[in-house]
């Protein structure tokens, strides 16, 4: 009988060939390994900084619940459905059940392409259903009680004003707030703001209105040329911290009375920026370009929920 001619089939190849050692490793390890790898690869300080969170908040839940971490080969997706299970029970937020889910997937990704693993035990289990809410926005007089709030005689009051202007009439995030410089604002033409330490890690510009641009003139006026480049700045000429942003958002909250209505904070000036677009017909892909959001899906929220087109549309077709 004549010898077959086709060569020996993979399949037959891979059983004959000596099995490679599973390289082991516990969670802790890994965890150093993922985060040096995240930082290797360019992602930014604080996406780092959200997986070092979650995944140290995995670690003690897993720890809690009695499962093995000697190696991540060994955890198994019924240990993830445990532990979401062990999250609701504890009345944790949907979305910091989701927010880990996201942390704990992309890192059992990492163990796979490492060889640490066999499987994503997070592959399969979807993210859990939430309501799709918006937070509360500024009626226009609660946004004016603020902006008449501050003592505008004062350089702190001015300063406060020029910052709770900006918020309202930029729709920048707190973050990009303080991270402006001097070189950032332009009053050139009808004047523009120039975010460059943007979430999404694009830099937009944005122009300004004629009321901020009167406003941020003013400030830059009492401002001075200091050391620092900061925008924002204190009475000892340093940068101004989130926190105290935050501070003083809360006072001029109780000052004006808004706070009990709407508890006053960066995100509510921007809801409320993107709110009173949405209610003027902006364009919702020019409202993307002016908040930097990455994608259209909170922006289409708030045309369900703000935009005119309901009103309009209503009367039609029932004469």
């Amino acid at each position: 009988m004549a010898r077959r001619k086709a060569a020996t089939s993979t399949k037959v190849l891979n059983k004959l060939a000596p099995k490679k050692e599973q390289t082991s490793k516990d969670f802790q390890t890994v965890s150093k390994e993922f985060l040096r790898h995240c930082t290797i690869k360019g992602l930014s300080p604080d996406t780092v900084k959200f997986y070092d969170k979650e995944l140290k908040g995995l670690f003690r839940a897993f720890h809690e619940l009695e499962v093995s971490l000697a190696t991540v080969r060994a955890i198994e997706t019924e240990d993830v459905e445990n532990w979401i299970e062990y999250m609701l029970k504890n009345n944790r937020a949907t979305s910091s059940i989701n927010a880990r889910m996201r942390a704990g997937r992309t890192f059992f990704n990492f163990c796979l392409k490492k060889s640490y693993a066999d499987k994503n035990p997070f592959e399969g289990i979807s993210q859990l259903r939430k309501r799709h809410t918006i937070g509360a926005t500024f009626t226009k007089n609660q946004l004016e009680d603020l902006l008449n709030a501050p003592d505008i005689t004062q350089f702190i009051g001015l300063r406060d004003l020029a910052i709770m202007l900006t918020l309202a009439h930029v729709g920048l995030r707190l973050k990009e707030l303080c991270s402006l410089k001097v070189q950032d604002i332009s009053f050139d033409g009808r004047g523009e703001v120039v975010i460059q330490q943007a979430k999404n890690r694009y830099a937009r510009r944005i122009p300004m209105t004629k009321r901020l641009k009167n406003v941020l003139k003013a400030y830059f006026e009492e401002r001075g040329i200091i050391e620092t480049d900061a925008l924002f700045i204190s009475v000892e000429n340093a940068p101004l911290s989130p926190r105290t942003v935050q501070e003083r958002l809360k006072h001029y909250g109780v000052t004006s009375k808004v706070e009990k209505d709407v508890p006053v904070s960066t995100h509510a000036f921007r809801r409320t920026f993107c709110r009173l677009k949405v209610e003027a017909g902006v364009n919702l892909f020019i409202l993307q370009r002016l908040t930097g959001h990455s994608d259209l899906e909170m922006l289409q929220r708030y045309v369900q929920i703000y935009g005119k087109d309901l009103e309009q549309a209503i009367e039609k077709g029932i004469e």
